[in-house]
């Protein structure tokens, strides 16, 4: 049995897509990149975009016939933490929104945490014998391969201007060049993170053109169809084009609205803090109204990734 282990990190956009294809047609990518064994994993958010899960179907053919291993790792298999089943079971069990002015938990929650249940249940599985009908806790498995036979290479789908998004790792140096040891986590022992396109300097518009020059399917770029970070000719996108999710997520924010009317809290913050949906829609419309359906479908071509997150 392969020894070594290589996961992409799979969101189903330009990015993650662009490694993809580079990995099955460029061998000497895929030498570099892959040690071992390469395992695709994506991580359902309940909230992408229709687009996006008719790519995931494609990519799921796709990987069966160059004989990749891909798992889309879905709510009802138990590796999702509690209440985050989706982005929109949340927001249900808790009255709440996500909002630019919150703490970004739903990355955390929606796709890193279930991928690495479900890698630690895999491992598990296929290296440990393990047949308990539920999943280990406590990514034990991932931290006794890794003590065998060494951290576990993940490649992440950040492209070149993104560097802000790569997590800073435990060992830091400050603006004197002295060393700084924060707590280390188990993801530092265990874990090799690579950015194959940062490394190369391919940002969205490389991805987008390799992607092209493949012949292969182009997906749009992969967000929630409920972010908070949506720019406001997005907003505009999505409130034509699937206006019943626009008015969807309009009613989650104002359930989290009435929920705090008469909290003693400093400020009732929605979607996009103090301004409502309704007021931000309406900005868009005003400042962009005057655009097509075809110029704004360039547009979200073009835009949509998670800004926010560092991983």
């Amino acid at each position: 049995m392969e020894k070594n282990i290589t996961i992409l990190s799979f969101g189903a956009g330009q990015d993650s897509t662009a490694i993809l294809y580079k990995l099955v047609i460029d061998k000497d990518f895929r030498d570099h990149y892959v040690k071992g064994k390469l395992i695709v994993l994506m991580s359902d958010t309940g909230n992408e975009h229709p687009a996006t899960y008719a790519h995931v179907q494609f990519i799921r053919t796709f990987c069966k016939s160059h004989n990749i291993e891909f798992y889309l790792i879905t709510s009802t298999q138990g590796y999702h933490p509690k209440n985050w089943d989706s982005l929109q079971a949340n927001f249900q069990a808790h009255n709440t929104v996500m909002s630019v002015a919150f703490p970004k938990t739903c990355t955390d929650n929606l796709k890193i945490k279930p991928l690495y249940n479900f890698l630690d249940h895999y491992i598990a599985r296929h290296y440990y014998s393990y047949n308990e009908p539920n999943r280990p806790k406590g990514k034990r498995y991932i931290k006794h391969f890794c003590k065998q036979y060494g951290k576990i290479h993940v490649l992440l789908g950040i492209a070149a201007g993104e560097e802000s998004r790569i997590a800073k790792p435990s060992h830091e140096v400050d603006i004197f060049g002295n060393l700084i040891v924060t707590k280390a986590t188990w993801m530092d022992h265990c874990l090799e993170k690579v950015y194959p396109l940062v490394d190369l300097q391919m940002d969205r518009s490389a991805c987008q053109s390799y992607i092209r020059s493949t012949g292969l399917p182009l997906p749009p770029p992969s967000n929630c169809m409920m972010c908070p970070f949506l720019s406001k000719q997005e907003i505009l996108w999505l409130h034509r084009n699937y206006p019943e999710v626009f008015y969807e997520w309009q009613a989650y924010e104002q359930a989290k609205l009435n929920k705090f009317s008469n909290a003693n809290i400093k400020s009732n913050l929605g979607v996009k803090g103090k301004m409502t949906l309704a007021e931000f829609l309406n900005q868009a419309i005003a400042e962009y109204g005057h655009m097509t359906d075809e110029q704004l479908e360039v547009y979200k071509m073009s835009h949509g990734h998670c800004v926010k997150s560092a991983y």
